[in-house]
């Protein structure tokens, strides 16, 4: 069954007192959907591929993002998501740097971890903050410190919202010099329940979002139901954005579920509201069909849309 959520929205090797077997593993997964809205109706292939080799306490990761083609992607078919090494330096202490995904926020960067065929609004928002890394991404180092109660995880970055990307990077580009500064503390106080607050600074003169975010979001999981509440305050923004959706296992691998978004940001002069309906069922057990319907709300135009999604994993 497609997970319904994330609630530590980091790579596996970020958790302190991560295992894995020794020697290499490629895993990955094919993403193809086919969209129809009011201007398209139209299939679409990308896949991943996740490199991940562990050797004593040392494990490195690699993660490549492959997409079809068309010209306003020509430059992107090729995509490093990741490209990391994670120490477990001492009993519950893990070290990781290099480039991984962003750890702050509900929706996790992968479509195969994603609740719904469109990706959310607040996901939006951190994803742009993130633009230089290519998706929702960034690149430091961090470290994360298991104290029993919760995770604690503080990074040192570089500016997220850095100008430019690195997909068209060169040696002679001039880039953002300062650094982001990033804290998440992941928790399950009962069992069930899983709580993050994320916090970020940001350079008020690299980007749109001013001098900081911060991230509060909670999934909550009982027998077949699951729901999830998330608010994002952004420095540059007169109001918050936030979230709230359930998913219900109808059966044993099928899954529907409702999620609704809303940004009303007085400043930009209009509201967005986010609707995303979805069923999700295992059609086998590395292939899972997403059904989904999408309604974007900016003031008085409704954008819909139709989404049909297999996830085939490998």
């Amino acid at each position: 069954m497609k997970k319904n959520m994330i609630a530590l929205a980091v790579a596996a090797a970020m958790v302190p007192g991560f295992a894995a077997a020794e020697g290499a593993t490629i895993s990955g997964y094919n993403d193809i959907t086919w969209t129809h809205d009011n201007d398209s109706n139209l299939f679409w292939a990308t896949t991943e591929v996740d490199i991940r080799n562990t050797m004593g306490d040392v494990t490195v990761g690699a993660d490549i993002d492959i997409n079809l083609l068309n010209s306003d992607n020509a430059n992107n078919a090729v995509v490093l998501e990741q490209a990391f090494f994670a120490w477990n330096a001492a009993e519950n202490v893990t070290v990781i740097g290099g480039k991984f995904n962003n750890p702050i926020g509900l929706d996790a960067e992968d479509t195969l971890d994603q609740p719904t065929t469109q990706a959310g609004l607040i996901y939006g928002i951190l994803d742009t903050a993130t633009g230089l890394h290519d998706g929702n991404n960034i690149s430091g180092l961090a470290v994360a410190y298991d104290a029993g109660v919760a995770t604690v995880t503080v990074g040192l970055l570089n500016e997220i919202q850095g100008q430019g990307n690195v997909s068209t990077y060169t040696s002679t580009d001039t880039q953002n010099d300062d650094n982001s500064i990033a804290l998440v503390v992941n928790a399950s106080p009962v069992e069930g329940l899983d709580l993050e607050l994320g916090y970020v600074t940001m350079d008020d003169d690299a980007g749109t979002l001013g001098s900081s975010a911060l991230d509060i979001n909670a999934s909550f999981n009982t027998g077949p139901i699951t729901v999830t509440a998330e608010i994002l305050d952004v420095d540059a923004y007169d109001d918050i954005l936030y979230g709230v959706a359930g998913y219900y296992d109808v059966l044993e691998g099928t899954q529907v579920g409702l999620r609704y978004e809303s940004n009303d940001n007085a400043e930009a002069g209009v509201g967005t509201d986010q609707t995303n309906l979805i069923v999700w069922h295992d059609l086998a057990d590395n292939l899972i069909l997403g059904a989904g319907y999408n309604m974007l709300s900016t003031g008085s135009d409704d954008d819909e849309q139709f989404v049909v999604e297999f996830l085939a994993k490998f």
